[in-house]
């Protein structure tokens, strides 16, 4: 999996403007940023009703200052990832459709930004689903 979260991060990192961390902002973000999170891989057994070994979600945290910014940040990041086929060695990865889901935006209250107030975000959701090499 660690190799698969290098590569998505990578590409949101080369075809978008924004720094992306997966699972937790390391140090003090630098807004907008995008956060990527998973599981450690739902394995599926191979069976005649399901034919991957990786059957997963790919979540996609969009945050910015304000939800204008969110909602310009997420043209980019989807096209970013639609259509994407993330490397790894140890799995061969569907190419990414366009998300399954689309969590509206809201506003960080948990989260004051100095002299500016709350941050803004949204949440994308992927199917993430391989076989093993």
């Amino acid at each position: 999996m660690r190799a698969l979260i290098d590569s998505l991060i990578e590409r949101v990192q080369s075809e978008t403007p924004y720094k992306a961390y997966f699972g937790e902002v390391t140090g003090t973000p630098q807004y907008p940023y995008v956060l990527l999170w998973t599981s450690t891989g739902k394995l599926e057994q191979n069976t005649l009703a399901c034919e991957h070994d990786l059957s997963d979600r790919l979540g996609v945290t969009m945050v910015a200052t304000t939800s204008q910014g969110v909602l310009s940040m997420s043209s980019h990041v989807r096209r970013a990832l639609t259509g994407y086929q993330p490397e790894s060695e140890t799995w061969l990865v569907e190419t990414l459709r366009p998300p399954y889901d689309s969590q509206p935006i809201e506003r960080d209250r948990d989260v004051n930004i100095p002299n500016h107030g709350y941050p803004s975000y949204a949440v994308d959701l992927y199917r993430l689903a391989g076989t093993t090499r």
